[in-house]
């Protein structure tokens, strides 16, 4: 049978947050996207915009794996979401009929791992078993590989949060990262570095 009629593949996407914000819609610019800051106290119940336009606010999520490349994804914006801040660890599934992923198939919902309160799953449908999910991540050793960053409280973001102020201001540091450009870090045919395939 050709490659492409074999089914679909399928391999974890183990990654972190890049950016994460608010948009009203999925082809929105950098120039239109909303800090998630902004939306504390939101609730999917009282949605403004939903009740305005028909259409409810999206978040945005930038993730990037430790080679740099990454991908972006959209869903329905929830308060379950207002805790998730650049630099946390997540962990997913993506499907493809071609064993070297040239061509994404589909996706599952993602799990940010060490969100304050304890994971948070990112998606408009639940595609996965959240238990065994969490259960697996634990006995094939990739929850394992994480644990060094993944802290019982916000400390370790509050002093991230502190340093990158201290860069932001640095003047005579011309090393800086300029804002992030998601054209520049999309996954690309055959970028499957990133990827650890189902055990």
């Amino acid at each position: 049978l050709p490659q492409d009629k074999r089914g679909l593949y399928g391999a974890y996407y183990v990654s972190r947050v890049e950016d994460v914000c608010v948009v009203d819609d999925v082809l929105a610019v950098e120039g239109e996207e909303y800090d998630l800051e902004e939306f504390e106290g939101y609730s999917m119940e009282k949605d403004e915009l939903e009740s305005v336009v028909g259409s409810p606010w999206k978040l945005r999520l930038r993730l990037a794996d430790e080679e740099g490349r990454g991908m972006q994804i959209h869903c329905r914006m929830s308060e379950d979401y207002l805790d998730i801040r650049k630099g946390m660890n997540v962990v997913g599934i993506l499907l493809s009929t071609s064993r070297e992923f040239v061509k994404l198939a589909a996706m599952t919902d993602f799990c940010v791992l060490d969100a304050v309160g304890g994971p948070v799953w990112v998606g408009d449908y639940p595609y996965l078993d959240k238990d065994k999910f969490l259960r697996t991540l634990g006995e094939n050793g990739i929850a394992d590989s994480l644990v060094d960053i993944i802290y019982d409280d916000n400390d370790y973001y509050e002093e991230e949060e502190e340093e990158e102020e201290e860069e932001f201001y640095d003047d005579d540091d011309d090393s800086r990262d300029d804002d992030y450009d998601s054209d520049d870090n999309n996954l690309e045919e055959g970028d499957t570095g990133m990827l650890q395939k189902l055990k």
